[in-house]
């Protein structure tokens, strides 16, 4: 056993998953699609409209005389580097930008295509300098990582192989400490301004999974299914509770408070009649009763008088948008159908039969602990959890920030445009936007969506609490309420997270 833990760690630090969840967020050179691809190919701003094609995000211009479209795609992440007042640029190495109170940052680029329906062709700019992105300390885009170093010490550029080869790790060690550098420092942190910073892990509830609970709000115990439904960062929580007399409703708290019968809302979603709502629910013999009570409440109650699923869609109409003209209406309802519920399973009226029926499998779940008096889930369990790791923190603030620099871009290009001056990504493209944004928070650990403390300063104390603080663990509960089952040691965490 011992052979086996000595030999995991030769290749592995105890910070590695920070840097393999860093390294998976930014973009590589092995051709793989990353999440910072994917959020800039996701970029909608000026148009809702789908768009199938392979052209990467899109920035439609408001401009009165004709269409102009902006498309980008293709994010390219060069090598850490510093540049000087005169203009020269050379290599970066952490032990320098500590020193000299610098940022340990990589220049992002990104190719550009301006199509004017004026012009036969579409103007293309590849490599535009959009802004500057930290890099962590020892990642696979970091001068020191062992496929790097070689060229930053002036050798022969060569890929080390320090896990196969004894030769090169004894070579990597020499190189680390020409550069100024430990050997054993795991890395795992930033360098911003100087200091030495890293992300705090969070824990989060699992998004896109169904918890079932008790809820003891009122001297009657209901049962409520909830879901966090993630796509591309947006969450969008669903709830649905089976009330006293048995009625099953859904409160979807994005689009407002008013609960909507269950049943009701699977007709609009598509299922015309019963047998499909029957199929859809199933479950023991013993719910039968419950989903034919709903079926018929939603026929046969004054309040309904729902059908079909036109009546349906009239009915969510008159709820949530009530006075409006008739194309407002369909469009709110649309949009609530289709963008509000359950996005991880599309955004599209193709999806709305998927989600009718994952809506019947929520029902199955909540009817079964009802009827079977089963326990709750612990949301307190780790299999109901995630841990945000410094990946994940970095690809929400990048999103934040791109979208900003996106809307920025927008409304330079439309004033330019409305000079009469020649449209140049170049001359329009304000790089400050994005980096400001991302260093501000990685400087004060103020993060997107009112978070504070995500980035902290390193404790260097001695290297076991550098290395403490690196795999450090926050829980999202705010401290002035006692929480006890949530702070209680569970059987199944005991040895992989410690309490504190």
């Amino acid at each position: 056993m011992k052979e086996i833990v000595e030999s995991y760690f030769e290749q592995r630090s105890l910070v590695n998953h920070q840097l393999a969840s860093y390294n998976d967020c930014i973009p590589s050179s092995d051709g793989i699609m990353s999440r910072m691809d994917r959020i800039v190919r996701n970029i909608r701003i000026g148009t809702d409209e789908p768009v199938e094609d392979n052209d990467g995000g899109i920035i439609k211009l408001d401009v009165l005389d004709k269409e102009i479209v902006i498309r980008m795609k293709n994010i390219h992440l060069g090598r850490p580097t510093i540049k000087e007042a005169n203009g020269a640029e050379h290599p970066a190495t952490p032990m320098e930008c500590r020193l000299r109170k610098l940022t340990y940052f990589s220049p992002v680029y990104l190719d550009f295509k301006i199509i004017d329906e004026d012009k036969p062709a579409p103007e293309i700019e590849e490599r535009v300098h959009i802004g500057n992105l930290p890099i962590m300390v020892r990642s696979a885009q970091c001068n020191l990582h062992a496929n790097h170093i070689s060229h930053l010490c002036g050798d022969a550029d060569r890929k080390l192989s320090p896990y196969t080869s004894t030769e090169d790790a004894d070579r990597l060690k020499e190189l680390l400490r020409r550069a100024g550098e430990d050997p054993l420092d795991p890395g795992g942190y930033f360098i911003i301004n100087g200091t030495e910073r890293v992300l705090i892990s969070m824990e989060d509830l699992a998004p896109n999974r169904v918890t079932v609970e008790k809820n003891k709000k009122y001297a009657h115990e209901t049962e409520v299914a909830k879901i966090f439904s993630q796509k591309d960062g947006v969450r969008k929580p669903l709830n649905i509770e089976k009330r006293r007399d048995g009625m099953l409703m859904v409160k979807i708290p994005s689009a407002g408070t008013t609960p909507i019968p269950v049943v009701l809302l699977m007709r609009a979603l598509g299922m015309e009649n019963d047998k499909e709502i029957f199929a859809a629910i199933a479950g023991p013999v013993e719910a039968m009763k419950y989903t034919v009570a709903n079926i018929n409440d939603v026929k046969d109650n004054e309040e309904y008088g729902v059908e079909s699923s036109e009546e349906a869609m009239q009915w969510l109409e008159k709820k949530f948008a009530a006075g409006q003209q008739k194309e407002y209406r369909e469009a709110r309802i649309q949009n609530l159908l289709d963008k509000e519920l359950l996005p991880h399973l599309g955004s599209s009226e193709d999806n709305r039969e998927k989600k009718a029926i994952f809506l019947g499998r929520i029902v199955r779940q909540v009817l079964e602990m009802a009827i079977t008096d089963r326990d709750p889930n612990d949301k307190d369990h780790y299999a109901n959890k995630r841990v945000r790791l410094a990946g994940d923190l970095i690809e929400d603030l990048y999103r934040v920030s791109m979208q900003q620099l996106a809307r920025d871009l927008k409304y330079q290009l439309e004033r330019h445009h409305n000079r009469k001056r020649e449209l140049r990504i170049n001359a329009c493209l304000r790089p400050d936007v994005l980096t400001q944004k991302i260093m501000h928070a990685l400087a004060t650990g103020n993060w997107v969506g009112g978070r504070s403390g995500v980035s902290q300063l390193l404790d260097r104390t001695t290297y076991l609490a550098a290395l403490s603080h690196m795999r450090r663990v926050t829980s999202p509960l705010v401290r002035s309420q006692p929480h006890f089952e949530a702070r209680d040691t569970s059987p199944d965490t005991l040895g992989s997270a410690l309490p504190e």
